[in-house]
């Protein structure tokens, strides 16, 4: 893809092309259209046609889709700005243009029938960031400069409005739609963007933003990605994207770590056969006060194109690997289908960005109120040897698995601490709805782990964990007889109130593990015999049943 060379004290990059263009602007049959702009910008009302605020019309736009719309467009956007701030107007038209240069107290408003399209052409974008740090962080992630509308340390900036912003392109790898770095109060807010080539709404280092009843459809890469950005509200939008629909980030791009903090998503709907909701991979700073609800999630892939090779099968993804640390994640009341794994949450040591390479930690996180149908593959939370996912809860949790496995498989399960984290990483698992490995003061409530078809594993895997609450939690017994909870090496324990259903005649709860200590039955049962499976090597009084104790 051609690109412009960048231009020295920070200013806008220039192709030959645009030279070509604005040579010919001021001169020749030029004259007449660049007369007019100056006349309209020299007004800080800018004779506006529609309106409070000014209209691209009046700096030379046209609005027929063939015209090259970018001077025009940029001209009206200085014009605001030289008058202090103010509106931009889009009327109902249709807008080429290459990159667009926001501007500080600047809303561009894409009114009803308004479509701002994206030039087919890669010259009419400014190239890409060319960063003054080394950083291992993706190229996507970090550049802000190739995009359609653009702009970095601005203050109370908007795009707003019912129109749409079309980028043109029908593959990944191309301009941001819109892309805004060390951003203050920024909103955006009722647009749609379509057929988008890059990260939709690609927000990084900003603070005190709003996202709000924003729609995205067929966009080939991520919906919305913000990347070290603090007071975030993202609601009321539908996200349809090959990969993530939502995700959060701390990535390199700052040339420090930084956090991601005080973020709030709510009343979304978002469809992804990546992941719907996902905070990292890249985590080189801290995620912070996280809270998502009142979304409706579905891991199905678009109708018309092949996403395969962007697909991770996550719902809720919250995964830390680069040495950032997770801490208060709140996530309720969300109901999803066809996602392969519902929930997807890692601590991991793939270390990019960091002198020394070492986990972070993951910490205080708390999902409740999920409903998931037709899993394909099994939800994971996993940490590493030594390095726990420490006080997480699961409640009121229905987890429905289309099952079918006719092995069980054992423990023997990879760490694979440095790969890229994704649900298929482990390869198979020994359970079909829950496997939970090196987390300390773990709590399963009312989770209930269903299966549609016969699966020989059981429903829900625990292996080397400390504080370990599982209270009524019930789950299909593996077929032939195994268990439907397997705990090994569990450290100060309590089970309580389980049951497999009555249709069951297996055992409910098998118990191994050499470092296997201090676990406590209460009230585990099955309506059929034998509901327990005890290894013989366990330390005398591992396990100890709370009726024979009296209680």
């Amino acid at each position: 893809m051609p690109t412009r060379p960048a231009s020295g004290g920070g200013g806008r990059n220039v192709s030959r092309r645009e030279f070509i263009r604005t040579s010919a602007f001021v001169g020749g049959s030029g004259v007449v259209g660049s007369a007019a702009i100056a006349r309209a910008a020299a007004s800080p009302a800018g004779a506006p046609r529609s309106g409070s605020g000014l209209d691209v019309r009046d700096f030379g736009a046209v609005g027929d889709g063939r015209a090259d719309e970018t001077r025009s467009l940029q001209a009206a956007l200085d014009a605001a700005d030289r008058a202090g701030g103010g509106r931009v107007g889009l009327p109902a038209g249709t807008w080429r243009s290459g990159t667009l240069h926001l501007r500080s107290r600047v809303t561009l408003e894409l009114t009803a029938g308004a479509v701002l399209l994206a030039s087919h052409d890669g010259d009419d974008f400014d190239a890409p960031d060319a960063l003054g740090f080394s950083t291992r962080s993706d190229a996507e992630t970090v550049d802000f400069a190739h995009g359609l509308l653009t702009g970095r340390d601005l203050e109370r900036v908007a795009i707003v409005g019912q129109g749409v912003i079309d980028m043109n392109r029908r593959a990944r790898r191309g301009p941001k739609p819109i892309a805004l770095k060390r951003c203050r109060f920024v909103t955006v807010q009722g647009i749609t963007i379509l057929h988008a080539p890059n990260y939709c709404v690609s927000l990084g280092g900003c603070d005190d933003v709003l996202v709000d009843g924003v729609t995205i459809r067929h966009a080939y890469a991520d919906g919305i990605d913000p990347d070290c950005c603090r007071r975030v509200r993202i609601s009321n939008c539908d996200i349809e994207a090959d990969d993530d629909a939502l995700c959060l980030k701390t990535s390199f791009l700052l040339g420090r770590r930084a956090t991601t903090e005080d973020v709030v998503v709510t009343n979304c709907r978002m469809r992804s056969p990546s992941n719907c909701f996902k905070l990292g991979t890249e985590s080189s700073g801290d995620f912070r006060q996280i809270a998502v609800s009142n979304c409706v999630f579905s891991g199905r892939g678009p109708d018309d194109h092949d996403a395969s090779a962007a697909a991770e099968g996550g719902g809720i993804a919250i995964l830390t690997v680069d040495g950032g640390t997770i801490d208060g994640v709140v996530v309720s009341n969300v109901v999803m289908s066809d996602v392969p794994a519902p929930i997807f949450v890692r601590l991991g040591n793939r270390g990019r960005d960091q002198e020394r390479r070492a986990p972070g930690r993951l910490r205080n996180v708390s999902i409740s109120g999920v409903l998931a149908t037709g899993a394909a593959g099994t939800g994971s939370i996993c940490g590493l040897p030594g390095h726990p996912i420490e006080r997480l809860t699961l409640d009121n949790v229905r987890i429905t698995s289309s099952g079918g496995a006719r092995r069980t498989g054992g423990l023997d399960v990879p760490e694979r601490a440095d790969d890229y984290p994704r649900v298929t990483m482990y390869g198979a698992l020994p359970a079909f709805g829950l496997y939970v490995r090196h987390a300390r003061d773990t709590s399963l409530r009312n989770v209930e782990l269903d299966v549609e078809r016969p699966d020989a594993r059981a429903a829900l895997v625990v292996d080397d964990v400390s504080g370990l609450r599982v209270t009524s939690v019930s789950g299909t017994s593996g077929e032939g007889g195994g268990p439907s909870v397997w705990l090994n090496d569990v450290r100060d324990g309590v089970v309580q109130g389980n049951t497999t259903s009555a249709e069951e005649h297996g055992v409910f709860l098998r118990v191994t593990g050499e470092r296997t200590r201090s676990v406590v039955l209460v009230g585990a049962r099955s309506p059929a015999a034998g509901p327990l499976d005890l290894a013989p090597n366990l330390d005398p009084g591992a396990v100890t049943n709370a009726a024979d104790m009296g209680m």
